[in-house]
């Protein structure tokens, strides 16, 4: 499971030891802040520098940085995997940008280029500025997705039995059988959902909620709270092809920066398609314990269940509600998209721009890989320019997930969603030049991408 635990799964648990409603607080700001559009400004000396920066839904990002004594640039660029990447320009010319938004932190790298027009990194300056301005709030007296179950008429950010969109179910029960289990009625065998259902459309499954559960969909995972059961359930995919490979991922428990939490005991395998285990550790130095569930899609990957909450708020309800999703989870076969779409589209694509190498490679069967590849160079000088040695730096990595078309061979849009949850919208159009269209070539998100290889 480690591999989906970024900061935004890791903030809903930090946030989960609080309490459900801080939890979906704690989530709804963080996706905030990976969003970098804002305004931003750092105060040196007599010298006041302002940032303004738009992201758009496709992560295309443009903007200005201007200073008070009367420069001004533009930035135009992208984020991806939460780095936002491009150039500034001048009337002097340009610079390479990187940054890093951490709450309403931003990390701003402005490097040169080199001879060959690269990025130097020698030249790199780190300026540091701080969000004053963010993004649009909801115009008042609207109600984000996030209020509508999170936030109580009598006790404003508390859960509450009458919030979010479904009717009230005041004293409503989960039927149970004999032995415990649910015994709510199955999911529909379709991929459309119903009024109490949660799923996700592109990875392939839907589950009936249990009573008194609400839920709200993320890019790639689902998030669960209860308006009587502390704590909370996430809902994510992983890409384990068979009991082994669940079993194993499973071992592992989650360990990233702030976050530990370790298997207790064994991973109990419940079929051949299901095993579950207990999970304890520290999360920011708070106690917690989880419990989860790895459930296989006969139709290759499948989901986990995880529900988290203090060691001693982990009990019965919980768990049963965990067991009660898994228990009423529905795969269905995927399709990527129109046929004739999905046959003119899978095969290898390539990017490049000298420096920064990308490949995308759509699956006929809808599955999805990327790769990228980055490698820079120059040379150590001394102070009178003299070349004193040279250096070199690469760096590389790849995705998995799955893929889905609409529209048509001239543009449309191409969705991925990644294993480790990020959802990517490409709109595409046709390489255009002088009058003729060439089908093998087509610009993504405006990047300019080759088909290298049909599949």
């Amino acid at each position: 499971m480690k591999n989906f635990i970024a900061k935004r799964l890791l903030f809903i648990i930090i946030a989960a030891i609080f309490g459900y409603s801080l939890a979906l607080s704690a989530e709804s700001n963080l996706l905030q802040s990976r969003n970098y559009t804002g305004t931003y400004t750092l105060v040196s000396g007599d010298v006041t520098l302002t940032l303004t920066l738009q992201q758009d839904a496709n992560n295309n990002l443009t903007g200005f940085l201007k200073s008070s004594n009367g420069n001004s640039f533009t930035i135009e660029g992208m984020v991806s995997e939460g780095v936002a990447t491009g150039v500034c320009k001048g009337n002097e010319g340009g610079l390479y940008i990187e940054a890093y938004l951490d709450g309403n932190e931003l990390t701003l790298s402005l490097i040169e280029p080199d001879s060959y027009n690269m990025p130097d990194y020698n030249t790199a300056q780190y300026l540091v500025l701080n969000r004053t301005i963010r993004q649009a709030e909801p115009a008042p007296g609207s109600i984000s997705p996030v209020q509508q179950f999170t936030q109580s008429p009598d006790r404003p950010g508390q859960p509450s039995a009458h919030s979010g969109t479904q009717a009230p179910m005041t004293g409503q029960a989960v039927p149970r059988s004999a032995s415990g289990s649910s015994t709510l009625p199955p999911s529909t065998q379709t991929s459309k959902l119903g009024n109490e259902e949660a799923g996700d459309e592109l990875l392939g499954y839907k589950f009936r909620k249990p009573a008194t559960w609400n839920h709200q969909n993320e890019a790639g995972y689902i998030l669960l709270g209860s308006t009587t059961i502390p704590g909370l359930i996430i809902v994510f995919p992983h890409q384990s092809n068979d009991i082994r490979e669940l079993i194993s991922e499973m071992h592992k428990g989650l360990q990233e920066e702030g976050i530990s939490l370790t298997l207790t005991g064994q991973v109990k395998q419940q079929s051949g398609t299901t095993a579950n285990a207990y999970y304890q550790g520290v999360v920011q130095g708070e106690q917690a314990r989880g419990y989860g569930i790895g459930l296989l899609n006969p139709n290759g990957s499948g989901i986990f269940i995880l529900a988290v909450s203090t060691p001693d708020k982990l009990g019965n309800e919980i768990i049963a509600a965990a067991n009660t999703i898994c228990q009423n989870t529905t795969f269905f076969k995927l399709r990527a998209g129109d046929p004739t779409l999905v046959k003119h589209f899978s095969g290898e694509w390539a990017w490049t721009n000298g420096y920064r190498t990308e490949w995308m490679t759509f699956y006929p069967d809808g599955t999805y890989t990327d790769q990228y590849e980055a490698g820079y160079s120059g040379d150590f000088t001394d102070g009178g320019g003299n070349i004193t040695g040279n250096w070199g730096a690469s760096a590389q990595d790849s995705n998995r997930g799955r893929w889905t078309v609409q529209g048509t061979k001239d543009a449309g849009v191409i969705t991925v969603l990644k294993s480790n949850g990020d959802q990517i919208r490409y709109d595409y159009r046709v390489y255009v030049e002088r009058g003729e269209k060439f089908y093998w070539e087509y610009l993504f998100n405006n990047y300019h991408y080759r088909k290298q290889k049909a599949l």
